[in-house]
């Protein structure tokens, strides 16, 4: 069923579409064309995300029942709000992922961004809806503040695909495995919040005048962070915050359609860059993810 939901979406965007008749080159002599290329990437994006929704089921979805709200309290106490920057970051990464891949189908890129955005929202949503008939843990039901952060996460790229001046910001995740990570409790890093680090990198170069500009590459970007540690997803637990430098993958050279998606895809995760913890305490840090 959700496959045959992605597969509509796509189908809604493609007839409303004026922009898919581009043709995808594979040599001097042969053309195929961008509708089949559509279509193998919408069939591509509804086999992840069916996949991503059976592990879901068997994970935590094995047990119904009736449509509940998590509470608010519970909303803060399960990882001091932690999770909502995750479910911003995934959204709107994926959304990114999903549209620099139509672009290579042939789509022009504001079409495909916000065909990428609402395939990316579609799955968070299908997931909140989800949980909220799943009594498995974590999800406890459906959470308000997790579905805030799909909209903003899948809305922000096209934002920016509207207002260029908006898109000096990425979203981005790292991960550093702590003392509290156990994988009888956490069945992967994503789930693990303690483990986890979530950005907003901010493009510099861009922001200088052209005089500055000079003094300034534009490979390099600010990053601000936050983490928590010490939870126990009963209320305790304490926040971090970081400044530090980060790599911009997007300046790397490679203009084609399938280098920018490698590049975008990329551009997910912050890599290990000279840091510094502001909270609880200050700590500097030569490299450090």
């Amino acid at each position: 069923m959700n496959f045959l939901l992605i597969v509509i979406l796509c189908l809604i965007i493609h007839n409303s579409s004026t922009g898919l008749q581009a043709k995808v080159v594979f040599d001097n002599d042969s053309s195929i064309s961008s509708n089949y290329a559509f279509w193998g990437v919408s069939l591509a994006h509804a086999g992840i995300l069916s996949a991503s929704f059976a592990k879901q089921q068997k994970d935590y979805w094995s047990r119904p029942s009736s449509f509940s709200i998590m509470s608010l309290s519970m909303e803060r106490d399960d990882a001091l709000y932690a999770d909502k920057a995750g479910h911003m970051s995934f959204a709107y990464g994926y959304s990114r992922i999903i549209k620099e891949s139509y672009t290579c189908a042939g789509m022009q890129p504001k079409e495909a961004q916000l065909l990428g955005s609402g395939i990316s929202l579609l799955h968070q949503t299908i997931v909140e809806i989800q949980d909220g008939f799943s009594t498995g843990e974590p999800y406890l039901g459906f959470s308000r503040g997790d579905m805030i952060g799909n909209i903003i996460g899948a809305g922000l790229p096209v934002l920016q695909t509207y207002y260029p001046s908006l898109d000096m910001f990425r979203l981005k995740f790292s991960f550093k495995r702590s003392k509290d990570y156990s994988t009888d409790t956490y069945n992967s890093l994503l789930n693990d919040y303690t483990s986890t680090y979530h950005w907003l990198s901010i493009h510099v170069h861009p922001l200088l005048s052209k005089d500055l500009q000079t003094s300034w590459t534009p490979y390099l970007a600010l990053a601000i962070g936050h983490s928590v540690k010490n939870i126990d997803r009963a209320g305790a637990g304490n926040h971090e915050l970081w400044l530090s430098l980060d790599l911009n993958v997007e300046a790397l050279p490679g203009n084609s359609d399938f280098a920018k998606m490698v590049k975008t895809t990329l551009q997910m995760i912050k890599l290990p860059m000279p840091c510094i913890r502001i909270l609880p305490t200050v700590v500097w840090y030569g490299i450090r993810l």
